[in-house]
This record gives structure tokens, C-alpha cells and sequence, in this order.
């Protein structure tokens, strides 16, 4: 089976085996008006050779709206921006709407029939909208935590009637949906479910039940399943984190179309080429979906059929994209600075423009590539013997892989871009005066914090996080890691995967600063499943040799002996070069960590807006 070969979902033709993957952008206006940044960013997508789109989560009625930005389809006054929106996508791909109904703080048991009657019809209202808006498929979202998978879902539904208990019981609402839309509008019009196979919690839908749920749909009419997983408990099978390995949800998907004759979607970290390509080619699913990876790079498809993999901006999986939507905001990427702007222009720069660049991390790379985009003429400096900055630390902790793929991805795309890069060479005064450049980007980076009023700081125990990342191998024994933000948990993470005994001391009650949440739950129950130890509200005092002193709740205790004692807390911006050089006739930009100490997000988008605002 060919990936880049069409297919067709009864009569629906395709062009790649491929999909977007439904999502909420939260984009669309506060009333679920589509809006400019909306459709730019689904049309950036339409155009790179995917096969099928479906717009994510578009809420069905007012009460079942879950997210400020989300789309509607719950009104007749929406048809407009709607008719527009699928006659601009469908000039470039086929695309679909998912109908959703977010049950964001009620669980079946609170549903009356009646309510449940009047929400059933908007269903099929909202399909029979999107219809006449010109889409040729509807997506029934029925899985993570929606009100269609509450019902579905024995963990959530505690019905004692016609709607709860057996499975027959617990599906009724969904088949109910299905028989409405299916008896009310075109039988040409396509018709999807989404659910999540397993749940991943005790009590939850399992894949024995999905399956015969999805030879039921298919019975009614269904004309293909988006086969997904996880509920938000187990938000982590939804949009897995990278200690999810790519691609663990092929079995489920691969156990659903075994059992139906329907086309089978399906997702799971599908976001390198050899994923994607093998989950169809190699008969796990007939369409291969993915969701974040098209976010980190909207030609994620196109530059697969190209066999452009090294030109793929990598999704490293840390669900900063999430955290946007879950904060109200409109989806960002940690990685991808056109997001939100997604068919922004550069203008080329007008005149021949030098362009020096100090320190060759994520900050630094990004600009440099962009400025050289522009038409600069581009060196970047970097004085370790390889560029990517604070990214080279940052991939060592255990399942940050994705980290070394980013780095090579920023150095691929500076070098391919003309960008001179020189490497084990330091800038300083001597060098700027000898060299002249039109303009001057520092992205110097950032170091470890060391507090010098800390007693003891200066034994030969103590080291930096940094500096224990760096070793090959750590010997064996005892660790004292202080600061318990996202650097000292991971530091505590790769310590136990190198079979050393573990404490942690956090001087605040707020654990994994600069982590998803979601990533925080997950190195916890690693840190604490291997014997490890977290102190919150624990105050470093002292070093005393192998020992430390801690205030711990109003007291003072002596903690020890320490193979070592790591000092995670936090960065200072390594500047001073900036600072030395505010009287010179260049402009200075001053970017990244350098301005001050921040995500690779930050970095990124630092680099990027200083690009754009060179002028030559």
C-alpha cells in the first residue's frame, strides 16, 4: 500500500493517504466566528499535499462550548464565514467538521431526557449546517472527555436507564446521533466518529469494547472511525508526551480495522517520516493522522513526499501548544514562530546587509537563518565546538531525544540557508573592531545561577546541573538535586536512569516551574517509583562536605552523605559582551536567553521577530 497513492472514503477521494488530525486552534472569534489567523492556519496546511482535513471540535451548541476561541456550528449565523472557509480548504484538499459537545463540568447521571433530546437534535442541526456550508464530511467527536465519550465511557457513566449500565445501554446516545444525521441528510455526505479505543484507566473503555462500538457504527451507516486514545486523566495517550513512544497506538488502530471494513485514521506520535509513512505501508490503518507534528511544520506532508527530511521543523512533543489553548489562548508552537501568522510574507531586504551573529543556540540559529532568508549575508559565532546552545544540555535527560533532533534541524536549516557558521570562536571587542558588520544580534545565552553567599558553595561536591549532564556517566551513589523546577526534575530524571539514589529539595510548594503539568506528573511518579525522594518547602542553608543543611518547615536539619550535591536554581543571562558595546554605530539586537533567561519558545521567537526587524 502505497502512502502517497489516493484513496476513497465512499466516494470521497483523497489524494495522500493522509490527515489533519481534529484539534481545537482556538483561533476562531469569541462568539465561533472563523476568523483571518483561523482560516491562515488551516489554509497553510490545505496547500502541503494533506489528503483530509478535519477542523477540530467545532461545538454544536452554546452549552456545550469549551474553549473561548473554539468554532461554531450551533447557528445559521455562522454560515457565512463557514461557506467561505470550506470553499477556500476544498479548492486545495478534502476537508471535514467535527461536531463536538465539550460536557466540561457534568457527567451523564446530571443529563434529564429532555435535555438530552434537545442536544441530540443540535447534533444533527449542526450537520445539517455544515452541509448546506459546502462540507462533504462530518466527524461525530466522541472520545477525550466530550459528552458523546461520557456516555460511551463506563468511568464516567453511572446511569441507572436507557442510557446507562450495559454497553448497549451506553451507546444508544452515539447510535441515536448517527441514525438522525444519517436519516435527515444526503447520503453523500460523509460520515465519521472519532473514540479513543482505550482509556487507560481501570474502569474505563477498553479496546474489546471499542471494537464491537465501532462494528456497530459501521452497521449504521458510519463511513469511516478516527481511532484515537486516553481520557484527560490520561491526557498523556492523547497528545503523548515523549515518554510515549512514537507510534504506540498502531496496535489499536491496527486491531480496529482487522475488525471492521470501514477505513480506519489513526494517530500516536506519528510526527517522523518513517512513523507516518509505516503506519499505513505497513497495514496498521489506511489513513495516517497527525495533529502537532502539522503544527510544528505546515509542510510536514509535502516535504515527506519530496523526501526532504532533514528540511522537517521537528514537533519535540513538549505540548506547549496545549498549555496555549488550556491558558485561553490561540494555539502557539514551541518551535514553529509563523504560528498564529501562518502565511506570513518576509520582505526581502533592500540593500546588501552584513549580519554578525553571537552564539550559535536556538535564538541565534533562528535569526541567523531567517535574516539570511531575507538576503542578509549571515556569520554566526559560536565559541563551543558545536552549535545549539543550551539544546545540547537540554537533550540529555531521559526521553528528550526530540531536543537533538531540533538542534540539527536549526543547524541544517542555517547552513542550507547561507548562513556561515564558525564554531570554537569567541567574539569579543578586539574582533567586532576589525570586522564590520551593518548590524549585530547577540544571543549569548544564559548560565548557571551559582548563589555566592551560600555557604560551602565553593566544595569540590558541588556541582552544576549543567556540568552533571555533560558527564558520559555519573558514578554510583547518593544525589542531592536543589531546585525542583523543570531543570532539577530532569536532572533528578536522568541521576535515576543512571541507577543513583535521589533527593530533591524545593525551596517554594510549586514543583516542575517551566514543565507541563502534564510532564511534571509523569518524572514525579518516575522520580518517586524508583525510591527517589521530593521535599518541598526545603531551603539549601549550608554545605558541609557530603552533607547539607536544610531549613525544613521551620527547622533545621542535616541531610546526607551526597555523592554529589547539583545545583539547579535557575539561570542569569550572560550579557556582558552586550553591555560593553552600546556605543557602537551597529544595532544591536539582544535575543533569547541572553535578554533573559527563558523557554525554547522564547528563544525562538526572539530570534525570529529580531530577524524580521533588520532593515539594512
Amino acid at each position: 500500500m502505497k502512502f502517497f497513492t489516493p484513496m476513497s472514503i465512499r466516494g470521497l477521494e483523497l489524494s495522500t493517504r493522509t490527515a489533519m488530525a481534529p484539534m481545537v486552534i482556538n483561533m476562531a472569534g469569541r462568539d465561533g466566528t472563523v476568523t483571518p489567523s483561523f482560516t491562515d492556519f488551516y489554509l497553510a496546511r490545505a496547500r502541503s499535499d494533506v489528503g483530509y482535513i478535519v477542523l477540530g471540535a467545532s461545538y454544536v451548541h452554546e452549552d456545550g462550548r469549551g474553549f473561548s476561541g473554539q468554532l461554531g456550528v450551533d447557528r445559521d449565523e455562522l454560515c457565512g464565514g463557514l461557506e467561505n472557509l470550506a470553499a477556500r480548504l476544498s479548492s486545495h484538499t478534502k476537508v471535514g467538521i467535527q461536531l463536538s459537545f465539550k460536557s466540561t463540568s457534568r457527567y451523564p447521571a446530571s443529563y434529564s431526557l429532555a435535555e438530552i433530546g434537545t442536544y441530540k437534535k443540535a447534533f444533527v442541526d449542526a450537520a445539517r449546517r455544515a452541509e448546506r456550508c459546502g462540507f462533504k464530511a462530518v466527524e461525530l467527536h466522541a472520545c477525550h472527555d466530550y459528552w458523546l465519550n461520557f456516555f460511551l465511557s463506563p468511568h464516567f457513566n453511572h446511569r441507572g436507564d436507557q442510557y446507562g449500565g450495559p454497553l448497549e445501554n451506553r451507546m444508544r446516545l452515539l447510535l441515536e446521533v448517527v441514525d438522525g444525521i444519517r436519516s435527515s441528510l444526503p447520503r453523500d455526505l460523509i460520515l465519521g466518529v472519532r473514540l479513543s479505543l482505550d482509556e487507560f484507566v481501570p474502569d474505563g473503555l477498553i479496546i474489546n469494547e471499542a471494537l464491537h462500538i465501532g462494528s456497530r457504527l459501521e452497521e449504521a451507516g458510519v463511513d469511516y472511525i478516527s481511532a484515537s486514545a486516553g481520557i484527560g486523566e490520561t491526557h498523556f495517550r492523547i497528545s503523548p508526551t515523549t515518554e510515549v513512544l512514537r507510534g504506540s497506538e498502531l496496535s489499536l488502530a491496527r486491531a480496529l480495522q482487522e475488525t471492521v471494513s470501514i477505513p480506519v485514521i489513526g494517530v500516536g506520535r506519528l510526527d517522523r517520516p518513517e512513523y507516518f509513512k509505516a503506519a499505513v505501508e505497513d497495514g496498521h490503518m489506511d489513513i495516517a493522522a497527525a495533529g502537532r507534528a502539522l503544527i510544528a511544520d505546515a509542510r510536514y506532508v509535502t516535504k515527506i513526499k519530496e523526501e526532504r527530511y532533514s528540511d522537517i521543523r521537528p514537533c519535540i512533543a513538549c505540548n506547549f501548544c496545549l498549555s496555549c489553548i488550556q491558558q485561553g489562548q490561540g494555539v502557539r508552537c514551541a518551535v514553529n514562530p509563523y504560528v498564529g501568522r501562518d502565511l506570513l510574507h518576509m520582505d526581502p531586504l533592500l540593500a546588501k546587509t552584513k549580519v554578525l551573529v553571537i552564539g550559535g543556540g536556538p535564538a541565534g540559529l533562528t535569526a541567523g537563518h531567517v535574516a539570511s532568508q531575507r538576503g542578509a549575508q549571515v556569520k554566526i559565532l559560536e565559541k563551543a565546538p558545536q552549535c545549539g546552545g543550551a539544546l545540547a544540555v537540554a537533550a540529555r535527560p531521559p526521553f528528550k531525544k526530540p531536543l537533538s533532533e531540533l538542534r540539527e534541524y536549526l543547524i541544517h536549516s542555517a547552513l542550507e540557508s547561507g548562513v556561515q557558521l564558525e564554531t570554537a570562536r569567541e567574539a569579543d571587542q578586539d574582533l567586532l573592531e576589525n570586522e564590520h558588520y551593518d548590524e549585530l544580534i547577540m544571543a549569548t545565552g544564559a548560565r548557571p545561577l551559582l548563589p555566592a553567599h551560600l555557604a560551602g558553595i565553593d566544595n569540590e561536591r558541588v556541582v552544576s546541573a549543567e556540568e552533571l549532564l555533560l558527564q558520559n556517566q555519573v558514578a554510583p551513589g547518593r544525589y542531592a538535586v536543589i531546585g525542583g523546577g523543570l531543570v532539577g526534575l530532569e536532572t533528578a530524571d536522568f541521576l535515576i536512569s543512571q541507577g543513583a539514589d535521589v533527593l530533591v529539595l524545593e525551596m517554594t510548594d510549586v514543583l516542575g516551574q517551566g514543565l507541563a503539568p502534564l510532564r511534571v506528573k509523569l518524572i514525579q511518579d518516575r522520580i518517586i517509583k524508583a525510591g527517589g525522594v521530593i521535599m518541598t518547602k526545603a531551603l539549601l542553608k549550608e554545605v558541609r562536605g557530603a552533607m547539607v543543611q536544610v531549613e525544613l518547615n521551620s527547622h533545621s536539619v542535616e541531610l546526607g552523605p551526597y555523592e554529589r550535591i547539583v545545583l539547579a536554581l535557575g539561570y542569569q543571562s550572560s550579557n556582558e559582551l552586550y553591555n560593553q558595546l552600546h556605543d557602537r554605530e551597529q544595532r544591536i539586537h539582544l535575543v533569547g536567553d541572553a535578554r533573559q533567561p527563558g523557554s525554547i519558545f522564547e528563544a525562538i521567537s526572539q530570534g525570529f521577530e529580531c530577524a524580521l526587524v533588520i532593515t539594512g
